[in-house]
């Protein structure tokens, strides 16, 4: 049996469009993160996943959401 592993980054956040790491901070994305979210959701829709782990931080769990 083999484990297939996909990792997708979140989307951009205010702050990268800054040039501003933010490490653990909780800021939201941007609304190029937003599209770049549900660009995503098309280019991954004919693909399952079993299961989508990610960061409890606000830019990571929208991405999810929204991919």
């Amino acid at each position: 049996m083999s484990i297939k592993i996909t990792y997708f980054v979140h989307g951009t956040t205010y702050d990268n469009e800054q040039h501003i790491s933010s490490g653990w901070k909780d800021v939201e994305f941007s609304e190029l993160g937003r599209k770049q979210s549900i660009d995503l959701k098309e280019l991954t829709k004919d693909t399952k996943f079993d299961v989508v782990f990610c960061s409890d931080l606000v830019r990571a769990h929208d991405s999810a959401t929204l991919a």
